[in-house]
């Protein structure tokens, strides 16, 4: 352990165990191997990109929603709840809302991975009975020009514009990836100070900040921030330096 100098810690895949173990064996192996590899791994005194605790704590949408606003973000107007009556009121506000998970939003079915997407309701499609089963987070929709994801790297920010070129894409960019263009565009002075504030409030060196550029204002409004997101694909599309700002931050050269 006193070998390691720096960890760059990015979503670990799960433990493989032996298929014999029963579930109730499985359970008690994966929690003790996570508290023991977890634990030697964060007690390490060295630089994090970003530390798993650290990543954990930001991981909450709710909470993200709540630094992004007192960090000076724009926020747009957002109803996390379990009443389907609750959801149809403010759908009923707002005309279109987007329905957005509250965690990763991964499923494994028939043997494939699938992403839950941004979804654009209405008050008439939300169900009473799918809706109290755990709370669902429902965001106003914005009419926008254009996204933006900004990668900020400790006070460094890099932000890429994402043209949607579908119907698909305009809702959530990520479901129609071929569809889009991007470009490089300068970080406004007062979003990259908030972004630094944002990533000083939860201890975090990386983040991958998700915008909305209304069509109307021209304001950039904050959707979340992921601590561990996707940035790799964005570089040969723009020549960004992302991964030097990582790099020589990890190594301490960073300013």
């Amino acid at each position: 352990m006193a070998d390691i100098e720096t960890v760059y810690w990015r979503r670990p895949t799960s433990f493989r165990l032996p298929t014999h173990l029963s579930e109730q064996q499985r359970r008690f192996v994966i929690a003790d191997a996570r508290q023991g590899l977890g634990g030697l791994i964060s007690c390490l005194p060295v630089p994090f990109v970003n530390h798993p605790s650290r990543v954990a704590d930001a991981e909450l949408k709710p909470a993200q929603l709540r630094a992004a606003a007192e960090n000076g973000l724009v926020v747009p107007p957002t109803l996390i709840t379990s009443s389907g009556s609750e959801a149809r009121q403010f759908a009923g506000r707002f005309g279109k809302v987007l329905y957005k998970p509250l965690t990763s939003a991964f499923l494994y079915e028939d043997d494939q991975v699938k992403l839950v997407y941004a979804t654009l309701v209405e008050a008439s499609d939300i169900d009473d009975t799918s809706i109290a089963l755990s709370p669902c987070q429902f965001q106003a929709f914005i009419p926008k020009s254009r996204d933006i994801r900004l990668v900020a790297v400790g006070r460094d920010c890099f932000s890429v514009a994402i043209y949607a070129g579908s119907d698909k894409s305009y809702v959530d960019w990520r479901a129609d990836y071929p569809a889009l263009s991007y470009e490089p565009v300068e970080t406004p002075s007062h979003i990259a100070e908030a972004a630094a504030a944002y990533l000083k409030r939860f201890g975090l060196a990386f983040g991958c900040f998700d915008f909305t550029v209304s069509a109307d204002t021209g304001q950039w409004v904050f959707l979340e921030c992921d601590a561990n997101a996707q940035w790799g694909w964005l570089e040969p599309e723009t020549g960004l330096p992302i991964a030097d700002a990582i790099a020589r931050h990890l190594t301490g050269d960073s300013t």
